[in-house]
């Protein structure tokens, strides 16, 4: 693949496009396929244009060769080995020239344009160039020059080498030898069994690639575990990667150096020997089961591989044949209209006589699915109603001369136009396929028009091929088909079978020789032309050695072998993904980087609890006090030393990830109660504090009571700790509707704080039989944590598990005396840092009292306020006006509203009015904890909520504070509270500006009296200053018409701002429906109403008031006391049932980001800001984690991998 780094001339692809496209019409063995199919069609070795039937290999497990693999803005190029068989691969996929995807190019048609014969292989080959096979596809579709090239390579180390490897009996006899020849040297080795060659040659490879100078690595051939596992057993592998002979300088002992590798660059260029060391490192690795990274996402770009999932009827999926779904190049699961699309766009392409066939077959694919895409195939048919049964054949070559058979044109009229067509295309394949239509038209006219061709009127198109016959005394030679009937053959035939043929012939005597070598040299030509020149060289093999020798040759043989990816030691390790589990991995690194958590593991000993009756029996976790029986104990004893030697691996690992074990992730993924599996006995306990959801319509509950206050709270199951109270739903939803609670609280005399009774005691769970001892509970306990049935785990949502995580940190350690805000619960290192205290109010709002007054501020007295710490605050993004599409795939550009996250955490921590609206509840902040987490709610019952939260780098929450009422901060928050007011008025008229108004039968033109005669139409032409000049003219006459005066003229900006020392009612700003027979009305209530329905301008001037209060408000909270810095973001991709998720970790140290995605982990040197830009973009964030600015270093760090001497297998060392 020579031209891996730069881009082909576009004029260059579109002759291959052209190539490609006359294959497909004039051969039946070509084939179209989607890129989709055709990458699974590569990874199946069932590609015929890849000779690479040696791998033996019918499934391909890629692995990525990393060093040697880059991306740029339009290119990919993939290094890949397969873990079975163990061939290499490189794939480069060039989309400089690609379309996007529309109507009729909804996915890429690729068809084969370009293949190197084995002898083209071989004139290429060198050192390190053992290419084996070479193809390359293009995009059919009129537009798209999209192409793909792979190039396939062989083993580095051979079968045979790998089987030596574990050859226990080559090993006894090569000690027994050194034995002999040096007994004393040799009497206390005795055992080989820790002898392992592919270790060693893996350590001699990893030590050259890493070794930095200029002197090369040497291995004395004396080296006691060199010569016993090695010797010169492997003397032709050890050659192929780099190894020479030599003698020490030192002693003169032989030995074998290293050959320097070239210097590191970025990317690896393929082909060198250092290219070549990481292909055979990446094969020891296979075979030493070390850290390997799937392929699979790099070669799902580099083919253009996805396509948009819909929901699937496997019953219909799986009447599907799968010769009619190769026909087409499809796979069986693709939506219906790409059946009829890729039908459609084949018949256009391809032969007329194929036509049918592919109708055919979308027709039957798409079955009684979609009768859109049915109709959309009859409606093509249709156009070819009526027309002569003439063969396709005849017909496709007509059309390709711009006639038709029925026009009655001459065989000289054909024979003009194929010189025209030869001398403006000018290439081979335009000559080759033009000659295909004229024998074409010929046998229709029953005339052999090729042996009519006149070489001179060509001019100066050349003649092609290495002939070994020569032309007739006319200067022709015999056509295709003449060829063919001579051999007894059809040009299609594979040289095999050509050979056979050929040698009956050969054997008869009567036969003219020449005439023989003539029509092998055509068929030849014919298959250099048709791009197929490995065959057209067997051919024309064939015929030099008949016309040498007069008889038949006899065949010929091949060639051989290729890499994995090296990491910096400077990259933290990533997290191998054992089935489902890159929430767990995420989760994993985030803690890892987490001081305390570090620390706490790492020095477990000094913090655990004492697995005592007394001890256990007295702790009390988390924000509701939960009770910890033994069991639970012991299970979080377990995980916190399952993460600790996790966290070892880590700082030792010595490859690209260490690997969490399925203990582990069993354990994360449960509550202590669902892995002991302890039915429940009781109902379970009501939480500490009502759950204020996100904002929604109050509704009135008729069996609450006008003097109770009615409080949603969220029910707790088994999972009493694994959510916040605020976050009801998961991404990874298990279908379950949760459970709703009602609390009554009894009345209190005013500026009286109510009083929650008490939630029953905890379920206790059953203990185990108190015969056990504590050993026998661990046991039992370990197995069952132990006990799976899967690899990996089912898709589970980052906010759960992190809720189980911290479960069972806080049962495994000691508490630390008392949370400060709630002297009933036991605070520890947990509670301390993650911990936020909110403190939950519910108010008496300023209703009008029975007299008709307004209630005073000071009358807003608290009717109930409770304190709970939460694990995290939930922030909400805009409402999705359109339902995200599960697929992944851009649905409606209305899915796209972002938002701040202040805005988001203002939708936490709102002013919602309750109980007929006598009463309001908000949230406050108590106090912050040391590392701030906000978890992003992105489930909605109409599926991920994908609309962007911008994050800032720096946030402070002191407009959250709990503070009092007179302060600054108290009428900054009220303000916040009124604008989000506004904007949801504002926001809920613009949609229904946006939706065309229902009909419901009656006139919604004017639902009001006329006004002078004209309705509202005396109002429409009026600029905004003359409504809000009006406005206040109506609003000061109109004084019976109590609290619309300020609410008016606020909202039309002639007051420009509202008066804080009020306190709040938050109001909606409605229309006043009115009857169409009333004969009066305020005129307030009429000019309301034509401001809702026809002012533009007024509404213009909302949407600057806007702008204005947002700037207020970010001024009203300047000067923040607690400033926070942005750490980690948790990212999630998918669809609420599925998805993939990964974490992006800041460096604080080092100024620069990590990303972790499972096993990959990479450096982002930019900015803060542009890592952030970039997310800022998507509805990928999900979780995010602050620190507080002061103490971030005290608080996070990313832990370098552990300093080591490089361990250097014995007989390495420096040459002077």
């Amino acid at each position: 693949m020579g031209t891996i780094y730069e881009l082909d001339d576009v004029s260059e692809l579109r002759q291959l496009q052209s190539k490609a496209r006359r294959s497909l019409q004039s051969s039946p063995t070509t084939r179209a396929l989607t890129a989709p199919r055709l990458l699974r069609q590569f990874l199946e070795s069932q590609l015929d244009e890849l000779n690479c039937a040696s791998c033996g290999c019918e499934n391909h497990e890629m692995l990525l060769i990393g060093s040697q693999s880059f991306a740029l803005d339009h290119l990919r190029f993939v290094s890949t080995v397969c873990a079975r068989c163990r061939y290499h691969f490189h794939v480069k996929g060039d989309f400089q020239q690609s379309r996007e995807y529309i109507d009729d190019h909804r996915h890429h048609l690729l068809i084969p344009c370009s293949q190197k014969a084995a002898t083209d292989l071989e004139r290429e080959r060198d050192d390190y160039n053992d290419t084996i096979s070479y193809a390359r596809w293009i995009c059919a579709i009129d537009g798209c020059l999209l192409n793909i090239e792979i190039s396939v390579m062989p083993r580095r180390i051979s079968q045979d080498d790998v089987n030596r490897f574990g050859d226990w009996g080559r090993l006894n006899r090569n000690l027994e030898a050194a034995k002999t020849q040096d007994p004393e040297r040799y009497a206390n080795f005795h055992d080989v069994q820790g002898l392992a060659v592919d270790g060693m040659l893996r350590k001699y490879l990893t030590d050259a690639l890493n070794h930095i100078g200029e002197r090369a690595l040497r291995i004395n051939k004396r080296n006691k575990k060199f010569l016993v596992a090695i010797g010169s057993d492997f003397d032709p592998l050890l050659k192929s990667i780099g190894f020479y002979e030599g003698e020490d300088i030192d002693n003169g002992e032989p030995c074998w150096y290293i050959t320097m590798p070239e210097e590191q660059q970025q990317p690896t260029p393929v082909q060198t020997l250092r290219a070549h060391m990481e292909e055979a490192q990446a094969e020891l690795n296979i075979l030493t089961r070390c850290s390997t990274v799937p392929a699979w996402d790099n070669l799902l770009q580099a083919f253009q591989g996805d396509y948009p999932n819909t929901p699937m009827n496997f019953s219909s999926i799986a009447a599907i044949s799968e010769s009619d779904i190769a026909l087409l190049g499809c796979l069986s699961s693709y939506p219906p209209n790409f059946f009829s699309w890729a039908a459609i766009t084949l018949a256009k392409l391809g032969h007329p006589r194929d036509r049918d066939r592919y109708l055919d077959a979308a027709l039957r694919c798409i079955g009684d699915r979609s009768d859109d895409a049915s109709t959309e195939i009859v409606v093509y048919r249709s156009q070819f109603d009526g027309t002569p049964s003439t063969d396709a054949t005849v017909q496709a070559a007509s059309a390709f001369f711009g006639a038709s058979p029925t026009d009655g044109v001459t065989a000289s009229w054909f024979l003009d136009r194929y010189y025209e067509i030869v001398k403006r295309e000018g290439t081979d394949e335009a000559r080759a396929q033009a000659q295909q239509y004229l024998e074409a038209i010929g046998n229709y006219l029953g005339r052999d028009i090729v042996s009519e061709i006149d070489p001179s009127i060509m001019g100066n198109v050349r003649e092609t091929g290495l002939m070994t016959s020569s032309p007739n005394g006319t200067g022709r030679r015999m056509s295709y088909s003449s060829a063919a009937r001579l051999l007894n053959v059809e040009p299609s035939y594979t040289p095999e079978i050509i050979r056979g043929f050929v040698e009956h012939l050969v054997e008869e005597n009567n036969v003219d020789r020449s005439k023989i070598i003539e029509a092998i040299d055509v068929i030849s030509e014919l298959k250099r032309q048709q791009d197929k020149p490995e065959e057209a060289a067997e051919l024309q093999q064939i015929a030099e050695f008949i016309k040498a020798t007069g008889g038949m040759p006899i065949p010929d043989p091949q060639p051989p072998s290729m890499p994995e990816p090296t990491f910096s030691l400077n990259t933290p390790p990533g997290l191998r993904n054992i089935g489902n589990t890159c929430y767990l991995n995420s989760l994993l690194q985030y803690f890892y980087n987490v001081k305390v958590i570090h620390d706490l593991v790492v020095n477990f000993d000094q913090v655990k609890l004492d697995l005592t009756e007394e001890a256990v029996a007295q702790r009390r976790t988390g924000g509701n006090g939960t009770s910890v029986n033994l069991e639970e104990a012991i299970v979080a004893r377990q995980f916190v030393e399952m993460l600790r030697g996790l966290f070892a691996d880590l700082q030792n690992a010595p490859g690209a990830a260490a690997q969490p074990s399925q203990k582990l992730a069993n354990t994360a993924l449960s509550s202590a109660r669902d892995i002991l599996e302890q039915p429940e006995s009781q109902p379970p306990p009501l939480p500490a504090r009502p759950s204020p959801a996100p904002p929604v319509p109050s509704k009135d509950n008729g069996s609450m009571t006008s003097d109770a206050v009615n409080v949603t709270v969220e029910a707790v199951n088994d999972k009493v700790e694994t959510a916040s109270s605020r976050s009801s739903q998961t991404l990874v939803d298990d279908g379950e509707d949760v459970p709703m609670s009602y609390v009554k609280f009894e009345q209190p005399a005013d500026n009286d704080i109510a009083i929650i009774t008490p939630p029953p005691e905890d379920v206790t769970m059953r203990d185990t039989d108190e015969s056990q001892s504590l050993d026998e509970k661990f046991a039992q306990v370990s197995r069952r944590l132990e006990q799976s049935d899967r690899s990996g785990t089912s898709q589970q949502d980052v906010e759960e598990i992190i809720g189980n995580i911290l479960e069972h940190l806080m049962r495994a350690i000691r508490s630390e005396g008392t949370m400060p805000e709630k002297p009933d619960l036991q605070a520890d290192k947990i509670t301390k840092t993650f911990f936020t205290t909110i403190v939950n109010y519910t108010v008496k709002t300023k209703k009008e009292s029975q007299n008709g007054e307004q209630v005073s501020a000071s009358e807003q007295a608290p009717v109930n306020a409770e304190i709970v710490p939460e694990r995290w605050i939930t922030a909400y993004p805009e409402e999705a006006i359109v339902a995200s599409n599960e697929t992944g795939y851009n649905t409606s550009s209305t899915n796209s509203r972002s938002c701040t996250l202040s805005q988001a955490l203002d939708r936490y921590f709102i002013y919602e009015v309750i109980d007929d609206g006598n009463r309001a509840r908000y949230s406050s902040i108590k106090t912050l904890p040391p590392i701030l987490h906000i978890c992003i709610q992105r489930s909605t019952p109409r599926g991920k909520n994908k609309n962007p939260v911008l994050i800032p780098e720096h946030l402070s929450l002191d407009r959250y504070l709990d503070v009092p009422e007179d302060s600054p901060l108290w009428h900054a928050r009220k303000r916040v509270w009124a604008l989000e007011e506004r904007i949801a008025e504002l926001d809920a008229l613009s949609r229904q500006d946006a939706q065309p108004a229902e009909s419901t039968g009656q006139n919604t033109s004017s639902s009001w009296p006329e006004a002078n005669g004209n309705g509202s139409d005396e109002f429409k032409n009026m600029d905004a200053a003359s409504l809000a000049t009006l406005a206040a003219e109506v609003v000061g006459t109109t004084t019976e018409e109590i609290d619309l005066h300020e609410e008016l003229l606020g909202d039309t900006n002639v007051l420009k701002k509202r008066k804080l020392s009020d306190a709040l009612e938050p109001r909606a700003f409605k229309k006043n429906v009115v009857s169409s027979s009333a004969g009066s009305e305020p005129i307030s209530d009429k000019f309301s109403d034509i401001l809702w329905d026809s002012s533009l301008p007024l509404r213009q001037m909302a949407a600057e008031e806007v702008v204005d209060l947002r700037h207020s408000e970010v001024d009203s909270f300047e000067d923040p006391k607690n400033r926070y810095s942005i750490h980690a973001v948790i990212c999630h991709r998918g669809g609420t049932n599925a998805g993939h998720y990964w974490v992006w970790i800041r460096d604080f140290k080092r100024n620069l980001w990590h990303r972790y995605n499972d096993e990959t982990v990479t450096e982002d040197s930019r900015s803060t800001d542009a890592v952030l830009s970039d997310l800022n973009e998507t509805g990928d964030p999900y979780y995010v984690a602050y620190v507080r600015d002061e103490m971030k270093d005290e608080l996070v760090d990313v832990p370098r991998r552990k300093d080591r001497d490089v361990e250097m297998i014995e007989g390495v060392a420096l040459s002077p």
